[in-house]
């Protein structure tokens, strides 16, 4: 194998990410090919996409091997995000149709991935009639694909736990018998290996044989009878399996023969009616409607007692739970969905419209205002919008299968998804206040709203902090709101990297409506290294009240960068950590510049005498020169925050001192002493305010201009 491929053992195995991207992307293109008619530009755009998804997982290398466990992907010996049902769902797809590994080489070409999604949506059956998966890729002409089958034929054991000694007779259990005899009863052994008893194998080898291969002439009975006469009476752990068994064989058995089975099963008695009942409750409720299907007004075929079992465990006709709509609606969504006839589907406008095109006196009428109607119900926004609608009815209405409900849920996720690309928010959020309030059951509502907290949909609504801008932030927030915590990551992520001022503050008051549950991710990245992203995260720490975090605060507040323990300083100071505001003193008065200047900055949350009286006395020096203006004009920025009417008359004395070698640097922090005064009592400073008022110069003027405002709020 080439040193550039992707695969178990190596050191360049493909990033989650980007093969995770690309089966999404491959799921999308086969709902859309199931969906849509063939041409439509929504098959067109979902292949360009999961094409430019391929590239990018290929990269430079020459090819990547994707294993198929069962319902797992597997990348080398690793599964590739086991929890996201999308993989399983895909992995799924693979082995039902023999897949046990897909290799991926450079050079994909759009006709060889429509035809590679082709093969996904074809039956089992008929990929078996065509000679098989390796017949049928073989006529496919793909090249950039590569495939290794998986070999049913060669299978002799099943999966199903063994029987315990004694549970069953020495023949067997009556599945393990009646599985034999239906073997040596099909017409030259069948499709069936000898020993291969897995119910499923069965079922589609019988499948395959067709009517014609069973020899008895009575059908099943016979052979269930002559099984129930080799062997003994069961335990009632072995007649468990065994009727698990049997759901499994009748599941995969077409509807003719599954109909078949069922009335001989009861006709014989050779399967006790309790045992039958657990054998039907056991098969998928489609599987039970498709039986229902087949059987139609011909009952005569098939008894009474057999009928109702399988009304009774039918998920989907309980009429007197639904009304006619609710079942017109169930009828549409499961066409629409439903993996062999998603062509039968066509819209209910759509097809209103081009019955009356049909009628002879309306074609002159239709003109061109009706030919843009016509084309509106086919916009591919209409389209989803419509299929998004007809779920969450769906959903809200019918108990189905949960696998059943499962593929519904992805397919509302896979339009919310469209909806957050093609910048439709508001369509989207429609869906989601609908999941989240709108009569959707508790445990739907949990399933979808744990598909919305995956990374692949967190990435794409923050991704639209930059695709949109700010004419969706307000979208984008609700949407962040309502799924809440598994944001966390995602949007500390962006914090840390953003360059944007107004990208960041969304962000932190986004993480801020998160509250509490943000808690823990914003306390696991306090050791990161970067002095900006440490000064938002402490901000944050202030705004939600951590007080567990005193202790990391301590530590931060001896940060080498003055932003970040300034920052650090400020939190503790807020929290009332002990010790906090006697440290900040000790700064206040320290000789070194560079430590006043710190304690400056956080020195407006001083609340002690002490402190109090440390900045009056910086006020109080006569010097005015360049560093000594600095120092002032943090003091006075500083008594400002506190507001203690104890200042007023050292803030007078400054505001009267005159210095002609310091003119313009002093006047400067006259007008800033000014403009702190509004923060003061009224009652304390509406006097000193109007003596300065008095005074001509900027000064005066600019205490005027405060007055005047005072004066028209207190009016």
């Amino acid at each position: 194998m080439s040193d550039r491929t992707r695969n178990a053992g190596t050191q360049e195995t493909a990033s989650s990410p980007l093969l995770v991207k690309l089966i999404r992307d491959l799921n999308v293109a086969r709902r859309n090919m199931r969906t849509y008619p063939q041409g439509h530009q929504v098959i067109d755009v979902s292949l360009a996409t999961a094409l430019k998804s391929y590239a990018s997982l290929l990269g430079e290398l020459d090819e990547v091997v994707l294993l198929v466990a069962g319902s797992t992907l597997m990348l080398g010996d690793q599964p590739v995000d086991r929890s996201n049902p999308v993989m399983r769902d895909f992995a799924r797809v693979l082995h039902e149709r023999e897949i046990g590994a897909l290799v991926f080489h450079r050079g994909l070409t759009r006709e060889e991935l429509r035809r590679f999604i082709i093969i996904l949506g074809s039956t089992r059956e008929k990929i078996y009639r065509a000679g098989g998966i390796r017949a049928v890729w073989e006529k496919s002409g793909i090249t950039s694909f590569g495939i290794r089958e998986i070999r049913y034929d060669l299978l002799s054991v099943t999966e199903e736990p063994l029987l315990k000694s004694g549970e069953a007779g020495s023949a067997g259990d009556l599945w393990e018998r009646f599985a034999l005899a239906l073997k040596n009863g099909m017409a030259g052994g069948g499709a069936l290996a000898e020993g291969a008893l897995d119910p499923e194998l069965v079922a589609e080898a019988l499948n395959l044989s067709g009517q014609d291969g069973l020899l008895t002439p009575g059908g099943f009975a016979p052979l269930l009878l002559d099984a129930l006469v080799q062997g003994e009476t069961a335990s009632p752990q072995a007649r468990e399996l065994t009727n698990q068994r049997f759901a499994g064989f009748v599941s995969k058995l077409n509807p003719a023969m599954r109909q078949q089975f069922l009335g001989a099963a009861w006709a014989s008695k050779a399967i006790a009616a309790p045992d039958l009942a657990s054998i039907v409750s056991q098969v998928p409720a489609q599987v039970v409607m498709e039986t229902l299907e087949e059987i139609g007004p011909n009952q005569e075929g098939i008894p009474q007692v057999v009928l109702q079992l399988l009304r009774q465990f039918s998920g989907a006709l309980s009429s007197d739970e639904l009304q006619a709509e609710g079942a017109d609606l169930q009828t549409r969504v499961r066409t629409i969905l439903r993996e062999h006839a998603s062509e039968e589907f066509i819209p209910k406008s759509y097809q209103q419209k081009l019955h009356r095109m049909m009628e002879p006196d309306q074609v002159p009428l239709l003109g061109s205002e009706g030919v843009q109607d016509l084309l509106e119900t086919i916009d591919q926004s209409s389209i989803e919008k419509k299929t998004g609608d007809m779920l969450l009815l769906f959903l809200k209405s019918v108990e189905g299968e949960v696998e059943e409900l499962t593929g519904y849920e992805r397919s509302l996720y896979d339009i919310g998804i469209y909806f957050l690309r093609t910048g439709a928010y508001t369509e989207f959020l429609n869906i989601l206040r609908e999941v989240n309030g709108g009569g959707v059951p508790l445990p739907v509502k949990e399933q979808v709203l744990e598909l919305f907290a995956c990374e692949e949909f967190i990435n794409e609504v923050l991704d639209g902090l930059q695709t949109w801008g700010k004419p969706r932030f307000n979208e984008i927030a609700e949407v962040i709101l309502t799924v809440g915590a598994p944001f966390t990551d995602g949007l500390l992520d962006r914090l840390a990297e953003s360059e944007s001022m107004s990208l960041r503050r969304f962000i932190m008051d986004r993480l801020a409506e998160i509250g509490t549950p943000a808690a823990p991710a914003i306390i696991k990245r306090l050791s990161d290294r970067r002095w900006y992203f440490l000064r938002n995260l402490i901000q944050l720490i202030r705004r939600l009240e951590l007080y567990e975090t005193v202790d990391k605060l301590r530590m931060l507040a001896h940060h080498s960068d003055r932003r970040v323990s300034s920052e650090a300083f400020r939190a503790l100071l807020e929290f009332g950590e002990a010790g906090a505001e006697e440290a900040l003193v000790r700064d206040l008065e320290s000789p070194d510049r560079q430590t006043r200047l710190a304690a400056l900055e956080v020195a407006g949350m001083a609340r002690s005498p002490r402190g109090l009286g440390a900045l009056h006395a910086m006020l109080a020096t006569s010097g005015f020169s360049k560093n000594e203006l600095q120092v002032k004009g943090l003091a006075v920025q500083a008594l400002g925050e506190i507001g203690d009417p104890a200042s007023l008359p050292v803030l007078e004395k400054l505001l009267y001192c005159v210095s002609l070698l310091h003119l313009t640097g002093l006047t400067r922090l006259k007008l800033d002493t000014v403009s702190t005064l509004w923060r003061y009592p009224s009652e304390a400073s509406l006097p000193l305010l109007r003596k300065v008022a008095s005074k001509r110069g900027a000064v005066g003027r600019q205490a005027a201009l405060l007055l005047r405002g005072r004066q028209e709020d207190a009016s």
